[in-house]
């Protein structure tokens, strides 16, 4: 019996929406608030989990909670940026174009956090005087930093 009132408190009261398209955007207004919402759950999640994991002197704790916070603020930056593609548009090639500025955009962001990871781990297993660490750490780092870079020359294929 107490579900109702949680429900209502929960979705939106938009009344009847007059056309399909109304709908559509009532709807992914919705679902975007409550994704970022989670997304910004996770981040909170993983930054406990990290501050919690900093007492310990082992990478095999910290890594996965600074991966888990970082995974919550891509979400939250992703629904952010979903009025990027502009689908009201009918010009295919103006569509295109939105969808590989968004494609090399987050590439670009997902290299970045590839590298910020690999200078992290690098960093940790420099402290352990860990030698198998030190060579997957470079090579997260370097991983991060190619697609960083490939994303720079995406829009030469337009």
């Amino acid at each position: 019996m107490h579900v109702l009132p949680i429900l209502a408190a929960i979705l939106p009261d938009t009344g009847a929406p007059a056309n399909p398209a109304a709908l559509a955007q009532t709807g992914l207004e919705f679902f975007g608030t409550w994704i970022s919402r989670i997304g910004g759950l996770v981040a909170f999640i993983g930054a406990i989990k990290f501050a919690l994991s900093i007492k310990s002197d082992e990478t095999r704790d910290q890594l996965p909670a600074l991966l888990t916070m970082v995974s919550g603020f891509m979400i939250q930056a992703a629904i952010a940026n979903l009025g990027i593609f502009e689908l009201a548009t009918t010009n295919a090639e103006t569509i295109f174009q939105n969808i590989l500025l968004f494609i090399g955009r987050w590439t670009r962001r997902v290299g970045a956090a590839g590298t910020l990871v690999g200078a992290v781990m690098f960093g940790f297993s420099i402290k352990d005087n860990n030698a198998v660490g030190k060579v997957a750490a470079l090579k997260t780092f370097a991983a991060g930093a190619i697609v960083v870079s490939v994303s720079g020359i995406l829009h030469t294929f337009i």
